[in-house]
């Protein structure tokens, strides 16, 4: 006791070293008022209802909208289960934010971690992700997730997807449970092996379909009937006989939408999303009623390159034989921190920049070719000395090359004795930085992830109104969704978290019984 404690009081002295907090900020900057005279406090609008059209442009029994992780699974799913099933999605290629997110897997397992020597349990995943959240998570949603989150990974490599024979500990994740792709192949993988199990189903996926709304029996009352959407001006109707599935992902690419439940992420604040994250399956769902939350618990992650401002255009993703410190070459945040943590720390460093460095061992990096093209264009740094790397940030940024140097040569020392009395590093993360060559990615905070959203239950993934009822044939999965993660998500939780309930929204969709 008396040793956590002394943990938790050095994260406060490190939150307070950090300056105002988050919660202070947003506190003080006044709460975000709920207009629309339907709306009254529950929704930051009007609600639009659609009326059911007289004829329908399309039927199916289940209706899925978005093509990342949670929509295929969702698919997939509802197909098995003898449904019939249509994908729509407003962008011209399919995934989302899922096709260029790294594809890190959180999940317990023992098979992979026992090679390892990891000790790990479903209780300690369930803690750190409840905790994690600042106990903001609702705890019948995490637990399912934990629960069903191997099992889940088990079905992707049952769908063709492979996963890298160790686990590690993606940056954010507290862990080392997170699986990766294997060969470096990242989100992109897990969408393809997943669009092809849809087409191998001849399951129809309708791009250009932008969702405009959704159709329920009466206003606010009784169960969904379709989905409103338009293709090059053209409005379709589809009508879903059994259910709809929502998995459209985040507002995280929005900006007037971020902004309004954070006033500090304007335009200027880059984002790791894909441009076509801007929240409108969360609008269209309060539209018919569905109850929102933790819409202003908005993650930033430092994973944007400092010259581009692009998410991706790095060398690293793990914090194992990895160090963090700003351009005066000093460290500054501990590297297995909470993600909201370590992007607030790096928020307020000389030009928000912090300097990812490590050394040939740190898992994972980019695929070879990848990381041979940022290597040449400048957008991170490699060099077989320490000295020489110090050299190239001296250049690039005015880093003192000795104190540079001094700092790495002090980590290494924490790691050999296996205790950081600086930041409190954890120990299975406190690996010595010594193997050439070593690597250098100027990295800034970006708009990453959008914890809040619409409300579901556990385990159907069942969406709820406003006083908590669910509201019939209407499901929902992944970004979308609020109410997993609390107020920030660990690293490596969302991949799972779109497959486990993406997977259980299908299911359930498809043992709905037909209305007509």
């Amino acid at each position: 006791m008396r040793n956590r404690q002394r943990k938790e009081s050095g994260k406060n002295k490190e939150s307070a070293r950090m300056g105002i907090s988050r919660r202070k900020f947003i506190a003080g900057s006044g709460a975000i008022v709920a207009t629309g005279a339907l709306a009254g406090q529950f929704f930051p609008r009007e609600l639009h209802a659609k009326p059911i059209p007289a004829s329908w442009n399309r039927e199916t029994d289940v209706v899925v909208v978005g093509t990342g992780y949670a929509g295929l699974a969702a698919a997939i799913e509802a197909h098995d289960a003898g449904a019939k099933v249509v994908v729509v999605d407003k962008a011209q290629v399919i995934g989302g934010n899922s096709i260029i997110a790294s594809g890190g897997y959180n999940a317990v397992d023992p098979e992979r971690q026992k090679k390892q020597n990891i000790e790990d349990s479903i209780d300690l995943h369930y803690k750190h992700t409840i905790e994690g959240g600042d106990y903001r998570g609702h705890p019948d949603l995490v637990r399912y997730y934990v629960e069903n989150a191997l099992d889940g990974l088990q079905w992707l490599e049952k769908q063709g997807v492979e996963f890298e024979s160790e686990v590690f500990t993606i940056v954010g994740a507290l862990w080392p449970r997170s699986h990766a792709v294997a060969g470096g192949k990242r989100g992109a993988a897990i969408v393809m092996a997943l669009k092809k199990q849809v087409d191998e189903r001849n399951i129809p996926v309708l791009m250009n379909h932008a969702l405009t709304g959704m159709y329920r029996e009466n206003f606010l009352e009784g169960p969904i009937l379709g989905i409103e959407a338009e293709n090059r001006g053209k409005i379709t109707s589809i009508k879903a006989k059994k259910a709809v599935i929502l998995a459209t992902g985040g507002f995280g690419a929005d900006v007037k939408m971020r902004s309004k439940y954070d006033p500090r992420l304007t335009e200027d604040v880059p984002t790791t999303n894909a441009p076509t994250a801007t929240g409108e399956g969360i609008r269209h769902a309060a539209d018919v009623g569905a109850d929102l939350t933790g819409m202003d618990f908005i993650q930033g992650l430092i994973a944007c390159n400092y010259f581009t401002k692009k998410y991706g255009d790095l060398v690293n993703l793990g914090i194992d034989h990895a160090v963090f410190v700003n351009i005066n070459g000093e460290r500054f945040v501990s590297e297995d921190q909470r993600r909201d943590i370590m992007a607030e720390a790096t928020l307020i460093q000389p030009k928000k920049v912090m300097l990812w460095v490590t050394d040939d061992r740190c898992k994972k990096r980019y695929d070879k070719e990848k990381i041979e093209t940022i290597i040449e264009k400048g957008l991170s740094f490699r060099a077989e000395t320490l000295e020489d790397l110090g050299k190239i940030l001296n250049e690039k940024f005015g880093t003192p090359i000795d104190t540079f140097v001094q700092t790495i040569k002090e980590y290494n020392q924490f790691a050999k004795q296996g205790k950081d009395p600086k930041f409190e590093k954890r120990h299975e993360n406190l690996k010595t930085i010594e193997k050439p060559p070593f690597w250098a990615s100027p990295t800034q905070v970006g708009v990453h992830h959008t914890m809040g959203g619409i409300v579901i239950t556990a385990p159907s993934a069942n969406v709820l109104d406003r006083w908590g009822k669910p509201i019939p044939r209407l499901y929902a999965a992944g970004e979308v969704t609020g109410g997993i993660h609390g107020t920030n998500r660990l690293g490596g939780n969302a991949t799972g978290d779109c497959i486990v309930y993406g997977r259980t929204a299908g299911k359930h969709a498809a043992k709905e019984k037909s209305w007509c």
